[in-house]
């Protein structure tokens, strides 16, 4: 796949373009029908298919939130599955409070047309973009016809009578619904991080787990609670059965959250190494018992509940 700026796009504007916009956080299966819509009609109009993205997250700069957790994918993640797509060229755009201040038709004229030579335009079913202080994206299919563009707006892709969006995929995950937001998301969703020394809480009670800091501060951090995942160490190691624990450790009087992962039938060392999980089902929520062995008994019923999840998908 071939990443371009806009000062770099001669080659790819040549013979024109079908271009698609947006922030495609996540990849989900909605953005993967749009994808193919814009292969149909680049196909048919003979132009380029071209996606056109930001190198920030739009709410970054507009409400200058460094803090929350929102995305879904990193830059990294994003790239790597809009080329699983099939995707060949993707035009990268600096973000800034300027280009925000663009309204729609600016943006499609002054960037679509004049720099991308834009010939067909495809846009999703809540596909939005411009200033929203001066909003004028209704009038964008006039403007587009005058301009000899064609506008192809794609269909909602609907999961158990959801239309399927970033919103969505974060709101599971918010809710802790990892199965809804991977069934939207067409794959699990993922975190990594650097593995860390911690309590050894859990090693004192037999079940010894890896605590994990998270390399991204932006990325989406589902609800507490226990969780079956599968994990990947930075060897290249994969498949691994495991459960996690997003939250507190009430019973030892522990409410700092921590992410803490509990690989199955594993006791080597992984310190300053990075481990990838893959959340396929939430088991329960974050509680306190009454007493440590409580504590055992129901870590054993997850591991048990886990395992059986799990070997589910042992063969992808």
């Amino acid at each position: 796949m071939n990443i371009y700026k806009l000062d770099n796009i001669n080659e790819l504007v040549s013979h024109g373009t079908a271009v698609t916009v947006g922030m495609f956080d996540g990849v989900h299966i909605g953005h993967r029908h749009i994808l193919s819509m814009l292969s149909r009609m680049a196909s048919e109009s003979g132009v380029s298919p071209v996606v056109v993205t930001f190198d920030r997250h739009p709410r970054q700069v507009l409400t200058n939130d460094v803090s929350t957790r929102f995305r879904i994918t990193t830059n990294e993640e994003r790239y790597a599955l809009l080329e699983q797509c099939g995707v060949a060229y993707v035009v990268e755009v600096h973000f800034t409070p300027q280009l925000a201040s663009m309204s729609a038709c600016e943006f499609f004229s002054q960037i679509l047309v004049q720099q991308l030579h834009v010939k067909a335009l495809v846009l999703g079913y809540d596909n939005v973009f411009g200033s929203r202080s001066h909003n004028d994206f209704d009038q964008l299919p006039d403007l587009a016809a005058q301009m000899g563009v064609k506008v192809f707006v794609d269909t909602a892709v609907s999961l158990n009578d959801i239309d399927v969006s970033s919103t969505q995929v974060r709101n599971a995950l918010h809710r802790g619904d990892v199965a809804t937001a991977s069934a939207m998301l067409g794959r699990f969703y993922r975190l990594w991080g650097s593995v860390e020394r911690g309590r050894q809480v859990g090693r004192q009670i037999g079940f010894p787990t890896a605590n994990v800091s998270l390399n991204d501060p932006t990325k989406v951090l589902p609800a507490e609670g226990v969780y079956a995942v599968r994990v990947t160490l930075s060897d290249g190691t994969s498949g691994l059965m495991g459960m996690a624990n997003i939250g507190g450790q009430p019973t030892f009087g522990l409410e700092k959250p921590v992410f803490e992962v509990n690989i199955f039938d594993f006791d080597s060392d992984i310190y300053d190494t990075t481990l990838t999980v893959d959340f396929v089902s939430r088991l329960r929520s974050i509680v306190r018992f009454d007493s440590v062995d409580a504590l055992i008994g129901q870590l054993k019923t997850d591991r048990d509940a886990a395992r059986r999840l799990l070997s589910q998908y042992s063969n992808q």
